[in-house]
């Protein structure tokens, strides 16, 4: 079955924070993806009824250039949808059903992340936690063992990271921060408020804010400096967020990786290195 596109998704994860201008404009471009295509701005804006400065400003607001690019975007989906079985798990489901939804709930957040997220950014903040002093990474509940195993990886790459999921500590830790330093903030939602207050906290010492989250607008993707959105959408039957943290989790490997590449650090080498140190640990 073909599920929402990922740029559907941002649309309609953006819904409640437009505009009621914003809003006629994004009504009508997911009421006729296919005609869009062919549609000059002024055509989309005539039969939005709104200017062409709101047509721009709308793209802008999803992160575009400007209409141009909005049009591409709906081209690619339209000519390589994603097909998924991605639907709610129900009562009636056999084990083997509810394993091949899980599946596919996960492999459709994975391809609708790499769609979804921005490039420009995902490189901005490889730079920015290379050349960091300092990166503490604050995340609660279930996204702590996201940040922990963050924390684990930067270090097997030389970097001072530490993964902070007591409340109080984060808060401590932002005041430690200065300009040059990165706090990578991890929520799903996006709405948790001691996440927000401890970037925020960040923010103001001067330190660089990564923010991860599901796509669309938060309090926490508003203050940060740069963000790596993740897509997913959740079953009823998902007490917590699982295709978005397995998206989360590969974020983090990909941001591992180009450090380790940019770093020119050979990861058979720090491999040996770190093995060789944890020898005597193992029986």
């Amino acid at each position: 079955m073909k599920t929402d596109s990922a740029l559907v998704m941002k649309i309609k994860s953006f819904m409640p924070s437009l505009s009621n201008t914003e809003k006629k404009i994004a009504e009508y471009i997911l009421s006729h993806l296919r005609d869009v295509i062919n549609l000059s701005i002024t055509d989309l804006a005539e039969r939005s009824k709104v200017s062409d400065a709101s047509i721009v400003r709308f793209c802008k607001r999803l992160g575009m250039q400007g209409y141009q690019e909005l049009k591409v975007m709906i081209a690619q989906d339209i000519v390589s949808p994603i097909e998924s079985i991605h639907e709610a798990i129900s009562e009636n489901d056999s084990v083997n059903d509810i394993l091949a939804k899980v599946f596919s709930s996960t492999i459709h957040s994975l391809q609708y992340t790499l769609r979804i997220i921005d490039i420009a950014q995902f490189e901005q903040a490889v730079l920015a936690i290379d050349k960091a002093e300092r990166v503490n990474i604050y995340a609660c509940g279930n996204s702590a063992a996201i940040a922990l195993d963050m924390q684990h990886k930067l270090m097997r790459l030389n970097i001072n990271a530490t993964a902070y999921s007591d409340s109080h500590m984060q808060c401590i830790a932002s005041t430690h921060l200065k300009p040059g330093d990165v706090c990578v903030a991890i929520s799903h939602s996006g709405s948790s408020r001691d996440i927000v207050d401890a970037a925020t906290l960040a923010k103001e010492a001067g330190a660089t804010v990564i923010c991860m989250t599901n796509i669309g607008r938060s309090p926490l993707s508003d203050l940060a400096d740069l963000r790596l959105d993740t897509a997913s959408k959740e079953t009823s039957y998902h007490i917590v967020a699982l295709s978005s943290r397995i998206a989360q989790y590969t974020i983090v490997d990909g941001l591992y990786t180009a450090l380790a590449v940019h770093r020119k650090i050979h990861l058979s080498d720090r491999k040996n290195i770190i093995e060789k140190a944890l020898a005597k640990k193992k029986y």
